[in-house]
């Protein structure tokens, strides 16, 4: 399904037949029913504030709430997801956060010489954190330990990560997308 001119940014789940799609100019969010193709909901959150935090929207009414208060957030490109009771973020920088879903900082994974340039996260069902590590001089998926203490490369280009920026796992597959269309998926056993 087309969704120009709306220049998606990013996608997630919200059941088995409908995503929520962020674009990247005209700050909104785009509800779509991936069954019939079709938009049932367009959200507008307003001008991207950098430094704000980070904020959900309740879908009945569209309100929105400020889940995370940081005004250390200085990237307008951060991504985001969550895993039961935790939200977990990276902007375009070296540093992975985790919170509570009340606001609660948990943990924080700093390391410079593995993290650079982030440009996906996701989170398994035993808390491990994956992260796209996307700079000419390091392009990687990097695991991080479910209490963030530990981190280390998983992949590297020699596994084919290129220019990536979308990271989902299930199960025991990880699938990473990159700019070039390419989706790439490893089992993790």
């Amino acid at each position: 399904m087309p969704l120009s001119p709306l220049n998606p940014f990013d996608v997630t789940c919200i059941d088995d037949k409908t995503v929520a799609v962020t674009t990247v100019y005209e700050n909104t969010i785009v509800i779509v029913d991936t069954k019939n193709k079709q938009i049932t909901n367009a959200i507008k959150t307003g001008a991207c504030r950098v430094g704000k935090g980070i904020v959900a929207i309740q879908l009945p009414n569209n309100k929105v709430i400020t889940v995370v208060e940081d005004n250390n957030i200085k990237s307008y490109q951060i991504y985001i997801t969550t895993s039961g009771e935790n939200i977990y973020y990276t902007g375009n920088s070296f540093i992975v956060k985790c919170y509570s879903v009340k606001g609660e900082k948990r943990w924080e994974y700093k390391d410079e010489s593995i993290l650079s340039g982030l440009t996906g996260i996701a989170v398994d069902q035993n808390g491990i954190v994956y992260v796209i590590s996307n700079t000419t001089s390091n392009r990687s998926v990097v695991l991080i330990s479910s209490d963030g203490k530990y981190g280390r490369e998983l992949l590297t280009e020699q596994n084919g990560i290129t220019n990536s920026f979308g990271i989902n796992v299930r199960s025991n597959n990880l699938n990473v997308v990159s700019y070039n269309g390419n989706v790439l998926q490893f089992n993790i056993k």
